[in-house]
């Protein structure tokens, strides 16, 4: 008999007990590289959103650099040839109208460092919690004589974890933001429901619309703050869904896990 009737002749007479032993092995073989692909995957998909978050931190930090610049900076830069101005000066109604000026700049600086305060984090999100911030958000973009932002907000016995209401926070703050530059939109509605276990925020507008395919296919510099959005709400395990059309409006909505996120 050939060497290899052998071995089919041996594996046919093994007992039936270790031929089961041997498939159990293989299917947890098989398994483990399974698992072993899949956390590989997840780990890739984790580092692409840790880099998209980064990209969105380092895109806020160019725009309080310019803003900066071009704001407080200039406002100061104002101020302080102004002042060297007035101190050459004898005549005291000169100085005196000048002194006037010189208080109107150095409150126009400290609205705009307020503003930017504001921007970075307002306290009122620390101190009175989402629900209060996001009234405060609206009423900062929304305009008399232009666009329109209604409110729904579901408020809950207790306050969300801090990480919850961040999160949720710089969502609001950026889709708005969106509206306000880009959609061209008469009015918008932001929504705020919680249950236990779950919170979701939305925002909609009637404005002109775009394909989302196209902004998340597009460069690094276009779509970034969606893309922040997304990645974001993913971080803490949470869902995002937009849906929008040339000319149709848009609704964006996120759902984040309270317990899971505040962890």
């Amino acid at each position: 008999m050939s060497e290899t009737g052998d071995r089919e002749t041996h594996r046919d007479r093994l007992p039936e007990g270790l031929s089961d032993v041997l498939r159990r092995v293989r299917r947890l073989s098989r398994e483990n590289e399974r698992l072993f692909g899949e956390l590989a995957a997840g780990e890739r998909r984790l580092h692409r959103m840790a880099r998209a978050v980064w990209q969105v931190q380092e895109e806020e930090r160019r725009r309080l650099a310019r803003e900066l610049h071009d704001g407080v900076g200039q406002t100061l830069t104002a101020l302080k040839n102004l002042l060297g101005w007035l101190r050459e000066k004898e005549d005291a109604r000169e100085v005196e109208a000048g002194l006037g000026e010189a208080l109107e700049i150095a409150a126009r600086a400290l609205q705009e460092t307020r503003e930017m305060s504001r921007l970075l984090r307002p306290a009122v999100l620390d101190d009175l919690g989402l629900e209060a911030a996001l009234r405060g958000l609206v009423r900062a973009v929304a305009r008399p004589d232009g666009l329109q932002v209604g409110l729904d907000l579901e408020p809950g016995e207790n306050r969300l974890p801090a990480a919850v209401e961040t999160v949720l926070y710089r969502v609001a703050q950026e889709a708005l933001s969106n509206v306000v530059r880009h959609s061209g939109a008469k009015r918008a509605r932001l929504s705020l429901s919680r249950t236990d276990r779950r919170v979701r925020l939305s925002i909609e507008d009637d404005g002109r619309g775009f394909d989302p395919r196209q902004v998340f296919a597009a460069g690094a510099d276009s779509g970034i703050g969606l893309r922040g959005i997304r990645d974001r709400t993913a971080l803490f395990g949470g869902s995002f869904d937009i849906v929008s059309r040339d000319g149709g409006g848009m609704r964006l909505s996120v759902e984040l896990p309270v317990e899971e996120a505040g962890a």
